[in-house]
């Protein structure tokens, strides 16, 4: 019934005079060049990823501001004193971290719920309609009793589906990910424009549109976009949008460039970071690594090309940064867990006065100098979050990277 009321003749089987009604909401804006904001990150050991979440809150404390406060949302079901006694442990006495107990539909913080602020400048978290997971495909984002009750914010419900990887604003731009636009003209019946209007409505703000909408269906027997009008399923992985930086105060936006990680592909199949096949001999095993990057480079892109050229006719300047990328789900003949590498999922904010990316490193020297290289020539500082690729290994075993973990607060 939510979707109808914006069709004011539908009773006569009309779409005549289709009209969403505004939330009155505006993002929080994420650049570099703005305070970061609070940050909030979620544990459940039921569902795993504990240590990489833990172990992130104590980096995080250690490379963030200090006016940053980072909240913990602990899943009801978990063992709360465990993860209580975790946290003291990791952090000693460095930060005070509050941890509230609230049910939510996934680790990945960024996902389940938008930073946004009313009219009247009040907090409020804006959550999609149902959450999508491996597991369900309407799944219940956030307790919003519970985190009205315990945070102090309003939660509000949108009308659509969405992930808020899927969803960059930077103050300059607002852009979503094609996939997000397909998912709900098939999963609600609704035209692409209906749905952007819905966006528009409901984000604050008119839409960017990043990858192509005609080529992506969303499967319902797989839960998932199948084929998908991404480079990757959530343009976080591609895109970082870091506002106004540099002496000239222009937009600036950070994407993926699979020529700048095949420059450094040399060192990188010569680090011993690097996972080796069981079944094959080490020689063997680079030389089918180093093809599939490629053939991942070659597959990927004119995608990116294309957003560099969206992003472009917006004003952005486009800064390249290097990233070493498989091809989804192909049985590289390798056996092995992930070794995609990827710097665009970063968190822009200031630090220690200055506008900077903080980012995980992935301890392979050459190829994180490569990056930090392009990170200063937008303009912005590069703050490493962390000592060792522990984290960043971790993270993309499990699809996802920095951003991912770390929702924002209002």
């Amino acid at each position: 019934m939510d979707l109808l009321e914006t069709f004011p003749r539908w009773r006569e089987g009309s779409r005549v005079g289709f009209s969403p009604r505004t939330l009155g909401l505006t993002l929080v804006p994420a650049a570099a060049g703005r305070p970061l904001g609070n940050v909030r990150l979620q544990i459940s050991t039921a569902w795993g990823g504990t240590p990489i979440t833990v172990s992130l809150l104590r980096d995080l404390t250690r490379g963030l501001d200090r006016s940053v406060r980072v909240v913990v949302l602990l899943d009801p079901d978990s063992d709360g004193a465990g993860v209580r006694r975790l946290v003291r442990e990791c952090l000693g006495r460095e930060r005070s971290i509050r941890i509230f107990s609230v049910g939510f539909g996934t680790i990945f913080a960024r996902d389940n719920a938008l930073a946004a602020r009313d009219r009247r400048g009040r907090p409020v978290l804006l959550v999609p309609r149902a959450l999508r997971t491996s597991g369900e495909s309407s799944a219940s984002p956030l307790d919003a009793r519970a985190a009205q009750r315990l945070l102090a914010v309003r939660v509000v419900r949108s009308r659509l589906f969405w992930h808020g990887g899927n969803i960059l604003f930077d103050g300059e731009c607002l852009a979503v990910g094609a996939d997000t636009i397909s998912e709900n003209v098939t999963r609600l019946g609704l035209t692409a424009t209906e749905v952007l209007a819905i966006l528009t409505a409901e984000l604050g703000g008119e839409v960017v549109v990043l990858g192509a909408t005609g080529s992506a269906r969303f499967d319902h027997d797989r839960n998932r976009m199948a084929p998908s009008g991404q480079a990757s399923y959530h343009i976080d992985l591609d895109v970082a949008l870091l506002g106004r930086t540099g002496r000239d105060g222009r937009p600036t936006t950070l994407v993926a460039d699979p020529r700048r990680g095949l420059e450094q592909l040399g060192a990188v199949l010569a680090h011993r970071r690097l996972t080796l096949s069981p079944y094959l001999p080490p020689s063997r095993a680079r030389e089918q690594i180093a093809r599939e990057y490629r053939a991942a480079a070659r597959e990927r892109t004119s995608m990116l090309q294309a957003y560099r050229e969206r992003l472009a006719d917006c004003g952005y300047r486009v800064v390249g940064v290097p990233e070493l990328r498989t091809r989804d789900e192909r049985d590289t003949l390798l056996s092995l867990a992930s070794v995609d590498v990827v710097y665009c999922n970063v968190l822009p904010g200031m630090n220690r006065g200055r506008p900077a990316v903080h980012y995980l490193p992935w301890g392979i020297p050459a190829l994180d100098a490569a990056a930090e290289r392009c990170f200063r020539a937008a303009g912005v500082l590069p703050v490493r979050l962390a000592r060792t690729p522990h984290l960043a290994n971790a993270m993309i075993q499990r699809a996802a990277g920095l951003r991912c973990f770390c929702g924002a607060m209002p």
